[in-house]
């Protein structure tokens, strides 16, 4: 049995799908479906009760489950210690944020000053759409989270702390009739499109358009696409101030009452075994 079959599992174990768990690994299905295969012959157990258009777990499956959950943060742990002290380093942490927001104080300062005074710990940045962010905080691919508290504050496996508060602002073109006018609130956008995010991704987001009142509303699949699309001008969309699409000559960040801040936090999970969390959250 490889770490291989057993990300396969778990991941199966989580979604109770083999598609999904299968996209969630950047496999295909019947790779996936082989790999759960392999690791049950070997074991001589039945992991999964496999019906027509969904799978759930055995008993013996969620005994499994339970156990390897905490075998694989583990080992994984223990490759990225080992790994750091082959290339010299004394330990690693892996920090996520969400795709577009730049990398502002207080993050910047903290970071900068993280390095200054643990220069032998390996830091690694990576960026995630609203969903994989929470995702990847909940199964230990990232110890600390840089975020809005809105995306994470229904998570109750993650503590944070605050470190600041950002601006919002009603982002349009710049082409937009409204762009140089004053004193203007949402209704004056009423028949704007306003883009979107589905509750999957953001159950906030989702919500807070709704409670807008009857505007029409065009749905991206996720934050790096909407994005985009407020680049192309398929609608506006609220982002706060340490967004980078600020730098973009084409749209104007419009201050509109009532859109208020975005509490601005640090993330991770109650449960880490990663010592450098603590040290990391120090230097705020």
């Amino acid at each position: 049995m490889n770490f291989s079959q057993i990300k396969c599992f778990l991941a199966a174990a989580d979604c109770l799908s083999f598609t999904k768990a299968a996209e969630r690994l950047y496999l295909s299905q019947p790779v996936l479906s082989r790999q759960i295969a392999a690791m049950e012959d070997e074991l001589g157990i039945t992991l999964f009760v496999r019906e027509k258009k969904s799978v759930r777990l055995t008993p013996a499956g969620e005994v499994m489950a339970e156990g390897m959950k905490d075998l694989a943060e583990d080992y994984q742990i223990l490759v990225e210690k080992a790994a750091a002290l082959h290339k010299g380093f004394a330990g690693s942490i892996n920090i996520g944020m969400i795709d577009g927001q730049l990398l502002c104080p207080p993050y910047s300062d903290g970071l900068t000053a993280f390095h200054d005074a643990h220069p032998d710990v390996r830091v690694n940045l990576s960026r995630h759409t609203i969903a994989g962010l929470r995702r990847a905080l909940e199964d230990g691919d990232v110890d600390i989270g840089f975020a809005a508290s809105f995306n994470v504050d229904d998570m109750d496996d993650l503590d944070y702390i605050t470190v600041g508060t950002a601006k919002t602002y009603l982002v349009v073109p710049k082409s937009h009739p409204l762009a140089d006018a004053e004193n203007l609130t949402l209704d004056d956008f009423k028949d704007d499109i306003f883009l979107t995010l589905p509750a999957e991704e953001s159950p906030v987001i989702n919500r807070n358009t709704g409670s807008w009142g009857k505007v029409r509303t065009l749905e991206a699949p996720n934050i790096a696409a909407l994005a985009l699309w407020l680049e192309a001008g398929y609608g506006i969309f609220p982002l706060n101030v340490n967004h980078q699409l600020r730098n973009n000559p084409n749209l104007i960040f419009k201050d509109i009452p009532g859109l208020g801040a975005s509490t601005e936090i640090i993330a991770w999970k109650k449960d880490s075994k990663n010592p450098l969390i603590k040290l990391f959250i120090e230097q705020f």
